[in-house]
């Protein structure tokens, strides 16, 4: 199994987003599958990002919440949580 690590943005994030209940639960489930190396059902949305993001991947939780995070073989790296939006400011 990987090791999970939060960036300091990811863990502020956190402090300003609201979860809801689905959200919540899908936040857990995905990255307990992300660190168990399993396929993320296509609900999630689970797509490689591209420019200055190129080397992340981004989920879908549920409404307009985005998570955006980067594996490799030993770590999840969980880096922002928001709305498109928050997110993505300069698209």
């Amino acid at each position: 199994m990987k090791s999970l690590s939060r960036h300091k943005t990811f863990i502020k994030d956190m402090r300003n987003v609201r979860l809801t209940e689905a959200q919540a639960t899908k936040l857990f489930l995905y990255v307990a599958g992300l660190l168990k190396n399993e396929t993320l059902p296509p609900e999630a949305r689970n797509h490689d990002l591209q420019g200055e993001w190129g080397d992340f991947q981004e989920l879908h939780l549920g409404g307009d919440l985005l998570l955006i995070y980067k594996t490799d073989e030993q770590h999840v790296y969980l880096t922002r949580l928001g709305s498109h939006a928050q997110l993505f400011k300069s698209c």
